[in-house]
Order: C-alpha cells, then sequence, then structure tokens
C-alpha cells in the first residue's frame, strides 16, 4: 500500500497549505515541486496525499490565501538529483537522505534544513545467498567485498563456496552511496564490476531475486523484506532503537531542503511534516524527529 501511494504521488497533483498568517508572494503561482530521496520518497507522497483530503484550497488552509486549488507534484532521483534541484530552481523543496557536502553548502549560500527523520542503512542479501550464513558483517568485511578485494564468498568465510560475489550499489546520486563511501570505504572506492541500481525499489528487487548479490539499502526498507537476510553491522542490528541510542553507525539524516527563504506555503508543508506528519513517518516505520531530541 504505501508503494502504491508512493506512485499515485508521483504522477498526480497534490494539494498543499501556505504558512498561518503569511501572505503568498505575487510570484508563487499555486505550484510547489518536491523531488529527491527515494527513502523520503514515500514519506513524502504519503504526507501530500493525506494533506490533500485535509485541505482543497488555499483558503481552507488560511483564509488570507487565494481561493484556489493548490499543486505539488512529488518525484524522485535520489538525493544527489535533490540537492541540485534546489539549486537550480527545478525544485522548490529537495529530499535528501544523507548530509550536505561542504561544496554544496557553498554553492546554495543561504540555504535551510529541516531534520524530519532519522534512518539506518542495512546490508542486505537473498536467504539463499550463501552469506546468509552468516550474521554480522565488519567495517572490514563491507571494505573487502564492496571495494572488489573479496571476491568470492570463500574470501569472507573459508567455510562458504568459491564462487563470485555480485555487488549491487546505488548510483552516485543516491545518499546511500555517500554514506558508505565516507563512512565505510574512506579511502578506497566502489570496485568497478559494482552494478548500479538508481533507486530504493530497484535495489530492493534486485537484492530479492539474485541469491548470488549483496548490497545496502534503507533497514526500513529491508525489513519490509521476508526474503532478505539482514545483517548486523560490528554486531549491532539495524534497528531503529539502535539510531535512537546511538549504537549502530550507519545512520543517517532525512532531510527537507530549501534555498533561500521559503514560500510561505512551501514552509507550511515542512511544518506540517514536523508536526501531524511525524505520524506518517512513524507509519512508515522511520523514527519520528522528536525521539531526537
Amino acid at each position: 500500500m504505501k508503494h502504491l501511494k508512493m506512485l499515485v504521488a508521483m504522477f498526480l497533483s497534490l494539494t498543499l497549505t501556505p504558512m498561518a498568517g503569511a501572505q503568498v508572494t505575487k510570484s508563487f503561482n499555486g505550484t510547489i515541486r518536491i523531488g529527491g530521496s527515494t527513502t523520503l520518497l514515500p514519506v513524502i507522497a504519503d504526507a501530500t496525499s493525506q494533506f490533500m483530503e485535509k485541505y482543497e484550497t488555499w483558503d481552507k488552509v488560511d483564509p488570507s490565501f487565494p481561493k484556489s486549488r493548490i499543486l505539488i507534484y512529488v518525484t524522485g532521483g535520489g538525493s544527489g538529483f535533490g540537492i541540485k534541484a534546489v539549486m537550480d530552481g527545478t525544485v522548490n523543496i529537495g529530499m535528501a537522505s544523507r548530509d550536505l557536502k561542504d561544496a554544496e553548502k557553498a554553492q546554495l549560500g543561504q540555504y535551510k534544513e529541516f531534520l524530519v527523520s532519522k534512518d539506518c542503512l542495512a546490508f542486505a542479501v537473498n536467504k539463499k545467498n550463501p552469506l546468509a550464513k552468516i550474521d554480522n558483517l565488519t567495517r572490514a568485511d563491507i571494505t573487502r567485498i564492496f571495494s572488489g578485494e573479496a571476491e568470492t564468498f570463500k574470501d569472507v568465510a573459508p567455510s562458504l563456496p568459491n564462487k563470485p560475489i555480485l555487488i549491487q550499489m546505488r548510483d552516485a546520486a543516491g545518499g546511500s552511496t555517500e554514506i558508505v563511501k565516507t563512512m565505510i570505504l574512506k579511502e578506497k572506492n566502489f570496485s568497478s564490476s559494482a552494478i548500479q541500481v538508481p533507486s530504493q525499489g530497484a535495489n530492493l528487487k534486485k537484492l530479492e531475486t539474485n541469491t548470488s548479490a549483496i548490497g545496502y539499502l534503507s533497514s526500513v526498507i529491508a525489513q519490509e523484506s521476508s526474503k532478505l537476510k539482514i545483517f548486523k553491522y560490528e554486531g549491532v542490528a539495524p534497528t531503529n532503537e539502535n539510531v535512537i541510542n546511538g549504537t549502530y553507525q550507519i545512520s543517517r539524516p532525512l532531510i527537507l531542503l530549501v534555498n533561500g527563504t521559503p514560500e510561505p506555503a512551501w514552509q507550511k508543508f515542512i511544518d506540517y511534516v514536523l508536526s501531524d506528519g511525524q505520524k506518517i513517518i512513524q507509519e512508515h516505520g522511520y523514527v519520528p524527529v522528536k525521539t531526537l531530541r
């Protein structure tokens, strides 16, 4: 159902509300465009869908706004796309599942980011994958596998078969790739033979159907699948509880990003995600931001 809502929101226009008591600027045409992280996509799509059921026109949100329908379009593309799209004005609100790089901050100049939740990355394989016999992977294990140094399952553990490991990674625009690179691989690079996938959904499907592949994805999405074996990392399970208590090391922020001063409508939607929308975040299995403070 969550994935269906995500697809609907990607192609339908939805309603949005402006900041209470604020005036919509003349340059605002009533349309809001949001894009970026495919991790945040289903959450924000669901939030806008539910918001549409509550408000139909601007004046029903605030009497000072015009009596006209408000449109919002939500698309994916990855965190890198979301940040770049905010820079060039392709979207009004960007979605990212990683921290901004210093170069991106410099390019944006004046910007605002809003932490709406936190997530953690999980390393996973099909339950029929030889690696499924292992419960825990260390940073050294992950580095050797994803850099290509460990070419076969036997290279990871002597008891495993001498068959090649298929490395699966998100494309460069994905926030999860940046997290794995900066927090685990560091000075090493991903193997040149790694297969890149464009979205969380594609990542999940390939892991579910290929018994030789290992990949990384949102722990929430991974836990929804009965076909995947999810590893502990450095002896700690990738759960929301361990994100909150700080014991799971590979956590990441889920943020909404605006360049410059947000239009009242944009800010109102962000405020909604940070208030009533926290229930939606929790329903999708992510950590409500109020528990992080």
